[in-house]
């Protein structure tokens, strides 16, 4: 095309470019060392040129520097790194932040009738009518979604959350609150309407995102709720993140909810981490595995691996490995399992009762060949 092989305009490009492959891999800066250290490599120009290019980035705002957190960065001294973002992941981030303060400190407070609650009585009531029965953590966490605009409420898998999110949803409509559920995946929003017994929306149908990135709903046009609840906030990123938040009307509470050892997000940040660890938003961690849940082999071996210890794979009712090397044994082991051992140890429909997760696309036990060998069996 006539531009040559050092020209800035290719190396901040490329630089560029770089930050983006980043992103896909879930980073929403670079250190500027590795930044340029990358560039380079695609580029094939040197690493002093690539620096100075970097700075003219800088300074027309094709990208944005700021100091390195040094948390991230261990073994480099404090102040000398920087941070380099592509603008509409520190925009993303920072309007993030201060749109959750700003709901946190609002004024209005559109779920009033909860701050002056007799909660031993509001309790009491939800046992007789649901013969829901709460743990003293997970009523903590009733209180705080119920009386505080922004909360998070965490756990690992058998500790409670969804049985807590079925009991705020039960309170809140007992007040007749204008009530939104929402979920980042249309299975994670299946599994929350079926738990509370309300309608559930992906965010994506929720605001309205349309192709290109803009929401019908943000700040001058928020929705119409008391309370909006998140769940399976792990897979929120950064940019979905910052568009939920400008979406919430001043007042409403918001309550999000995940585990952060469950499926990160696919866009770049961990917005559920990061949450957990700002000490400004109020959190409730349910830790208490209940009983049913203990007797799960899914639930001890998620603990187990979050413990950094091996699962247990014998003897347990709900839990089976099979180690296959080669992808064709796989391939049959997998056909055989959904359509003739599961229906026949668990009477489970194979059609609408069986799910087959599989890591890749292609390959003899892809996804593309497994769905045509199980919809021929």
């Amino acid at each position: 095309l006539g531009i040559p092989h050092d020209s800035p305009q290719r190396v901040k490009a490329g630089l560029q470019f770089a930050l983006s492959e980043a992103s896909e891999d879930g980073h929403c800066y670079l250190p500027e060392i590795e930044l340029v250290t990358k560039a380079t490599g695609l580029l094939g120009v040197d690493a002093d040129l690539a620096s100075r290019c970097l700075e003219e980035l800088v300074a027309e705002e094709g990208v944005v520097a700021e100091p390195l957190p040094t948390a991230m960065s261990p073994g480099v001294p404090e102040g000398t790194g920087r941070a380099i973002w592509l603008v509409p992941f520190h925009r993303a981030e920072r309007a993030l932040a201060a749109g959750l303060l700003r709901l946190l400190d609002a004024s209005a407070h559109r779920l009033a009738g909860f701050q002056a609650v007799d909660w031993p009585a509001a309790l009491g009531w939800l046992r007789q009518t649901s013969g829901v029965t709460l743990a003293p953590e997970q009523e903590a966490a009733v209180r705080l979604a119920l009386t505080e605009r922004v909360a998070v409420l965490t756990g690992g898998p058998g500790c409670g959350k969804s049985y807590t999110v079925r009991a705020i949803v039960a309170l809140a409509r007992a007040k007749r609150a204008k009530i939104v559920l929402a979920a980042p995946t249309g299975r994670a929003a299946k599994r929350l309407s079926e738990l509370a017994g309300l309608e559930a929306a992906t965010l994506h149908r929720l605001l309205q995102l349309r192709p290109g990135g803009d929401a019908a709903f943000d700040r001058d046009h928020p929705l119409d709720a008391d309370l909006v609840v998140v769940d399976e906030v792990s897979m929120l990123d950064v940019l979905l993140a910052n568009k939920l938040i400008k979406a919430i009307p001043p007042g409403a509470h918001l309550l999000l909810v995940g585990d952060v050892d469950q499926l990160p997000s696919v866009g770049a940040g961990e917005v559920l981490r990061d949450l957990l660890a700002a000490e400004r938003l109020p959190r409730v961690r349910l830790t208490h595995v209940f009983r049913q849940a203990q007797q799960s082999g899914v639930v001890t071996n998620a603990h187990r691996i979050n413990a950094g210890q091996h699962p247990v794979i014998h003897g347990l009712a709900d839990f089976f490995l099979f180690p296959e090397e080669e992808s064709e044994q796989v391939a049959d082991l997998v056909v055989d399992i959904v359509a003739n051992r599961l229906p026949r140890r668990f009477s489970l429909d194979p059609r609408r009762e069986v799910q087959v997760l599989c890591p890749m696309h292609r390959g003899p036990a892809g996804a593309g060949v497994l769905n045509e060998r199980l919809q021929a069996a």
